[in-house]
């Protein structure tokens, strides 16, 4: 029996009132041969029918192309699964609309996988790999298991560190990759795991250069009063100055509303504003002191209902941090996440209590200072800070 055949086309019986026809996968067996649309319609002048792919230029063409290979790819492992009996159409039509059966398309398969991994892992991991998979799908919209490959990893790795990325970021990317990548070859979808002949550096020793001392602190802030840079760069710079002065990570910076700044009176009869919340990550809850007037007019003012900051992303922020360190003449590797280093390196030289340091920024409890957390009050944050660093 002759096997099952099938082809990317143009449907040429029908044309819109646009002018536009209709991209199909045209299925053979049995003597019998069916369309099926793919719901993408193209002027034939933006279809390359060599290479059956919308041409580039056009609106939304990536998604097309990655639409395209996803469904052909299933497709013809479907024929190939069948190769001695071919699949009667409605047959071959439901196990082609199966999102999971013969899915050759690693994203789709992998976000399958951490929804189950939800029972199991902590929140906080969760939306790490969610975020990991957000981004190598703007870099790559296309992947496949076939694609995954040393290779592949090399390039991935090349492309992080040109984004801006420092190095111990882009191996912590690396390591919850390899863990995903894990997963495909336990499903038998991969045969083995590229990573075996990639080292994953697990300690990336931070140096002088990846945080700020507290005179380059001033350069900034004064670049930031002078109102040296103007809209989204001084903005950036103001989130960057509140960071260094605070310990708040990049990811808190988006939920942080004014009803989060609440006011604590200490027995002295002083006021002073404390930021609680949660951090995105861990999910422990963090208490920041705000005892200087320069953090305060960072924060500026507001409805409690408004947001405080509406930071940019990850890497444009990064990028205009780049291009400040360079005007200012400072001579350092910085990215957005150095300000929490830099406050932590500050408060150390300074002689603040290292128990005080870590419930500022919210660490994760059951480390070795957890028993420090239940005997802190408030009001010792905020006099050890006020008494020991006021910017």
């Amino acid at each position: 029996m002759r096997k099952a055949t099938i082809q990317i086309e143009l449907r040429k019986d029908y044309v819109t009132r646009e002018g536009k026809q209709m991209v199909c996968l045209r299925y053979t067996a049995h003597r019998r041969s069916t369309l099926i649309s793919l719901n993408i319609s193209v002027f034939p002048k933006h279809w390359n029918n060599i290479s059956k792919t919308v041409r580039g230029g056009i609106h939304r063409c990536d998604f097309y192309n990655k639409t395209i290979k996803e469904i052909y790819n299933k497709a013809d492992n479907l024929v190939m699964e069948n190769y001695f009996k071919p699949l009667p159409f409605p047959e071959f039509m439901n196990k082609l609309m199966d999102r999971n059966h013969g899915n050759t398309d690693f994203y789709t398969f992998i976000e399958d996988e951490i929804e189950l991994l939800k029972a199991s892992r902590a929140s906080g991991t969760i939306a790490n790999y969610y975020k990991l998979i957000n981004t190598m799908k703007k870099w790559r919209p296309i992947l496949s298991f076939e694609d995954i490959t040393l290779d592949y990893i090399q390039r991935f790795h090349k492309h992080e560190l040109e984004s801006g990325n420092i190095l111990s970021t882009v191996y912590k990317k690396h390591s919850n990759f390899k863990f995903l990548v894990g997963l495909a070859v336990d499903k038998e979808k991969l045969s083995k795991n590229p990573y075996e002949k990639f080292e994953i550096k697990k300690n990336i020793k931070a140096q002088n250069n990846d945080v700020l001392t507290e005179e380059e602190l001033k350069k900034l802030q004064i670049a930031y009063d002078e109102n040296k840079y103007e809209e989204g760069k001084h903005e950036v710079l103001r989130e960057f100055l509140f960071s260094c002065y605070t310990s708040l990570s990049f990811a808190e910076f988006s939920v942080l509303t004014y009803d989060d700044l609440k006011p604590l009176q200490l027995k002295d009869g002083q006021t002073y504003a404390m930021l609680y919340n949660e951090r995105t990550k861990t999910s422990v809850a963090y208490k920041i002191p705000i005892v200087s007037p320069t953090v305060v007019k960072l924060l500026g003012d507001g409805e409690s209902f408004q947001k405080i900051f509406q930071p940019l992303t990850n890497q444009p922020t990064n990028r205009y941090l780049k291009e400040i360190m360079t005007d200012l003449k400072i001579k350092k590797t910085i990215t957005f996440h150095r300000a929490r280093h830099t406050f932590r390196t500050i408060t150390a030289k300074r002689g603040i209590r290292d128990g005080i340091a870590e419930r500022i920024m919210g660490h994760a409890e059951g480390n070795d200072i957890k028993d420090i957390y239940t005997h802190l009050h408030d009001e010792d944050i905020i006099m050890e800070m006020a008494d020991k660093w006021v910017v």
